[in-house]
Parts: C-alpha cells; sequence; structure tokens
C-alpha cells in the first residue's frame, strides 16, 4: 500500500515537471524576411515545418519564433514570391530568408469555391487571375474595363462610353438566345447580382421597336461596376467545366470570383489616393458644310434657297457633348490589428462628369472587414459593404 502511495506522487510530480521542462527546451529564433534585391518584406508568413506553429514579418521585415530546441526547418510564403525553405541549426539563433520573385505564380494560391483553394502547379484546369494593383494602375470607369487584355478568351465590351459604365463580359461564347450570358459574379464568397438597370428611354424614344418586350437599346449600366476597384484583393476567373461542377447551371457563362482586402497583423496601415481628372470628346462625326447656295440646291432641292445662309453654321457636336467637366476620386483605407483581430476598412467618393450635358455618375462606397479568432480552430469573419450610386446616362448609342 505504502508503495503504491509513493510511485502515484512520484507519477504527479512527473506530469507537473513535464510542461515546464518541455518549455525549457523551447528556443526563439529571429531574423528577418527580404527580397532578392535587398527590400524588406514585410506580412510574409513563416511556419515550423510540421506544426502549426508560425508568425508573420513585420513592417521593417524582423519575426520572432518559438521554436523546439534541436534542430528546425522554416517555410517562408509571400504572394508574388515563390515559397523558401530553410534549415535552422540547433546553435542558430537569427536568420535571414530571401525570398525571389515567382514569375510563373506556380505557388500563387488560387481560390476555386466558396470555400476551396489550391496551388496553381496543382490545379487540374486553367484559372484566370487578376490581382487587385493591376486594376487601379490607370483610372477606368469601373474595375471590369480593366479585365479586357488580361484574361485570355474574355471579351469584355462596353455599353456605351457614358460615365459609370455598363460593361458585358462573355467568358465562354453565347450558350442562350434568350436567357443571361453574363457570368457569375461571387464576392467573399457570396454570389451577387450584375442585374443591368435600365434608363428607361426607350419608353419615350420608342428605339428599340417590338410591344411588350424589354428593350435592349436603353443605355444601360451594370450593378458589380459599383464596386470599388481599391477594395479588391485578387480576382479569379473560371471559364471550363470545374466552374459548374462547383456552382451548378448558374456557373454555365463562367464565375468571375472577387476577394476583397482583408486586414493583416501588425501596425495600421494607411492608404489614401486622390485623383482629378477631365474628359473630352476624342472623336468627331463630322458634318457637310456647303459653300455656295448651288452645292446646297444640287444636294437637296430648290427647298435648300429657304434655308442657306451663307457663311452660317452650327457645330451641333460641340453644342451637345462639348463640355470638359471635372472629375475626381478619392479613397481612404485602413487595415491593421493583432493575431486575433484583423480589420480593413475603406472609403470612397467618386464622381465622373460626362462631356455630353445632363450625364454624370456619382458613388460613395464604405466597407468593413472583420477577422476575429477564437481559440486555434475557430474564426469569424464579417464582411459588410454599403454601396450609393446615382447615374445620369443620357440620350446615346439608339436611344
Amino acid at each position: 500500500m505504502r508503495t503504491s502511495v509513493v510511485r502515484s506522487a512520484a507519477l504527479a510530480l512527473f506530469c507537473l515537471a513535464t510542461p515546464f521542462a518541455l518549455q525549457g527546451q523551447e528556443r526563439e529564433i529571429t531574423g528577418r524576411t527580404l527580397s532578392t534585391d535587398g527590400r524588406a518584406l514585410s506580412d510574409v508568413s513563416i511556419e515550423l515545418v510540421g506544426t502549426q506553429r508560425g508568425t508573420l514579418s513585420d513592417a521593417t521585415g524582423r519575426f520572432h519564433l518559438a521554436i523546439p530546441a534541436g534542430p528546425a526547418r522554416l517555410r517562408a510564403t509571400f504572394i508574388g514570391y515563390a515559397t523558401q525553405t530553410i534549415d535552422v541549426d540547433a546553435a542558430q539563433a537569427e536568420v535571414t530568408i530571401t525570398l525571389a520573385t515567382d514569375a510563373l505564380n506556380l505557388d500563387e494560391i488560387v481560390v476555386t469555391g466558396t470555400a476551396t483553394s489550391v496551388a496553381r502547379r496543382n490545379l487540374a484546369n486553367a484559372v484566370g487571375t487578376v490581382s487587385g494593383s493591376a486594376l487601379t494602375e490607370t483610372p477606368a470607369a469601373s474595375f471590369e474595363q480593366q479585365l479586357a487584355g488580361k484574361i485570355a478568351g474574355a471579351d469584355v465590351q462596353s455599353n456605351s462610353g457614358a460615365p459609370g459604365g455598363g460593361m458585358q463580359i462573355n467568358l465562354r461564347g453565347v450558350s442562350t438566345i434568350i436567357g443571361q450570358s453574363t457570368p457569375l459574379y461571387i464576392v467573399d464568397g457570396i454570389i451577387v447580382s450584375d442585374i443591368s438597370v435600365q434608363s428607361g428611354a426607350n419608353v419615350i424614344t420608342s428605339a428599340g421597336g417590338g410591344d411588350g418586350f424589354a428593350s435592349n437599346q436603353d443605355n444601360a449600366p451594370n450593378r458589380i461596376a459599383d464596386l470599388n476597384p481599391n477594395d479588391i484583393e485578387s480576382i479569379e476567373i473560371l471559364k471550363g467545366a470545374a466552374a459548374a461542377a462547383v456552382y451548378g447551371s448558374k456557373a454555365n457563362n463562367g464565375v468571375i470570383i472577387i476577394t476583397t482586402k482583408r486586414g493583416k497583423a501588425g501596425a495600421p496601415k494607411f492608404s489614401f489616393t486622390q485623383r482629378f481628372g477631365t474628359s473630352a470628346l476624342s472623336n468627331e462625326i463630322g458634318f457637310r458644310r456647303f459653300t455656295s447656295l448651288d452645292d446646297a440646291v444640287t444636294a437637296f432641292g430648290a427647298r435648300a434657297a429657304d434655308y442657306y445662309s451663307p457663311g452660317a453654321y452650327f457645330d451641333h457636336e460641340k453644342e451637345i457633348a462639348g463640355n470638359n467637366p471635372l472629375s475626381y476620386e478619392s479613397d481612404l483605407s485602413i487595415s491593421g490589428g493583432d493575431e486575433n483581430t484583423r480589420y480593413f476598412v475603406s472609403g470612397l467618393v467618386k464622381r465622373d462628369g460626362g462631356i455630353i450635358t445632363g450625364t454624370s455618375y456619382g458613388k460613395q462606397s464604405m466597407r468593413l472587414n472583420l477577422d476575429q479568432s477564437i481559440g486555434s480552430k475557430v474564426s469569424l469573419k464579417l464582411n459588410m459593404n454599403g454601396i450609393h450610386s446615382k447615374t445620369g446616362r443620357g440620350f446615346t448609342n439608339n436611344d
């Protein structure tokens, strides 16, 4: 009996001492993450291979990570750069990880579904990808216009040159003559509508003809164009049969998956963009001008004499579309957080003036993306986006 009590007490003391012994066997490794040209890389993910331990580099590229005593292996990953794996000796306390640009983007993580993603090197079919920075390099009516020329096989057309956009994207050709041919749009895992809002001009002009049918002559803007391109992190385009396998018949015309920016652990980061510009008529149709009464009579008959006035003419193109309005765009975003709570907040005020009298486009939007980690296995995500837009389309096209 006494021997059993002694063994139990010894076992209890061993169990209590074991965590402290294991903790004493850990050590801290410090290091920096740099590009091949010596620039510090922030927000690089560094993880201990074979475990769930990891950290992110700060704004100066420095990081700290607790690892077990003895040799270890670290893996560094960063969007746009090739994954780097290094071995750390048992006596090594500081490391420098140099990441090279991934020209083929084989290590890029591609979103293929509402809750699935895979490295590009493991993809079974082609998925087009456009980064968020490529959408804001130059001003455009909407982010869809920036997709032109960046996605192989995508046909991007503009309904008109009216302020506020109005784009049509065709990924897999025309599959129906009575249904929609536009792709399925998914923003942060949520299916969103890209319905075109008709101006109602055909009710007045009857330019589309027919009776009781919706007019395709109205200069209609589409709603997906209201998204703030500065909020977009990346866009994936699914054109193959795999899209229908994930989303069903709704993906018959292809899928455009939009992922917005999210906060990363670290000090708050502020970004402010201000743009100003003007628009002008780029192409004039021209008009016929008669230099003599005989030329006018020859073209229009004897009645032309009642209207002909030597030297007098009116440039109707400049009267209607000769404006040079001021356009502006103001965008402010704040992101940051810690390992448990991360946030991204942005606001946009934009106005595009039209060269045609009475046309314009104005938009105000706000976005909040919040990530909250609860323990090591539970994470909550909150996405909020409010958009207010007002469009003056005018009478153009066949209107």
